[in-house]
């Protein structure tokens, strides 16, 4: 299996923990795993991105059009990713906005849904709407978003799911339960989706 994650957010919204769930996976089921991070001003709510290369790939940067996946969890960061994404690849959008600080007297500067969709679109990328911060909220954790989008992109990448929850109670033992939930919970959404 070779495979490429581009995950991209801002800070606090756990993209980086994300990733490292993700190769952790890898590595346990064998797979050479590179695993680049960029986090910037993240503490002060800046860009993060991560990207994860699983299997026999050379470098750990992510080139250009060979993103199998892109999750997004802050959606205006996610037009960054728009040359990873390879033809066919799929993206994952998180309906979170996060309005930068330029950007809260003059919202409407924000990029509407439709410009997004567009743009993925003709980067001929498929498009997976996930509202994770009401996922989460229902299971009880609402910062358990990245954990929602976890399951999404495992059901996508059809992970074993079992491997997926003891590396879960690995990196976060705290509230187990409804990290779990969450996980499941964007796992049956996407899956619910793809009927």
């Amino acid at each position: 299996m070779e495979s490429n994650f581009y995950l991209i957010g801002v800070g606090g919204q756990g993209v980086i923990r994300l990733g490292q769930i993700i190769a952790d996976y890898g590595l346990k089921k064998g797979d050479k795993v590179k695993f680049f991070k960029e986090v910037g001003m993240a503490q002060r709510g800046g860009p993060v991105h991560c990207e994860v290369r699983i299997g026999n790939l050379f470098g750990s940067r992510i080139p250009p059009l060979s993103s199998d996946i892109i999750v997004v969890m802050e959606l205006s960061e996610g037009l960054k990713s728009l040359e990873f994404i390879k033809p066919g690849g799929t993206v994952i959008l998180n309906r979170k906005r996060i309005y930068p600080i330029d950007m809260m007297a003059h919202p409407e500067k924000y990029p509407q849904d439709e410009e997004i969709i567009k743009l993925f679109k003709e980067a001929k990328a498929k498009i997976i709407w996930i509202d994770a911060g009401k996922i989460a909220r229902e299971t009880g954790l609402p910062i358990a978003e990245n954990i929602v989008l976890l399951g999404a992109l495992s059901f996508i990448s059809s992970f074993d799911k079992i491997l997926v929850i003891n590396i879960l109670k690995k990196h976060i033992p705290r509230e187990l339960d409804e990290n779990m939930a969450a996980f499941y919970a964007g796992y049956e959404t996407v899956e619910g989706m793809d009927k």
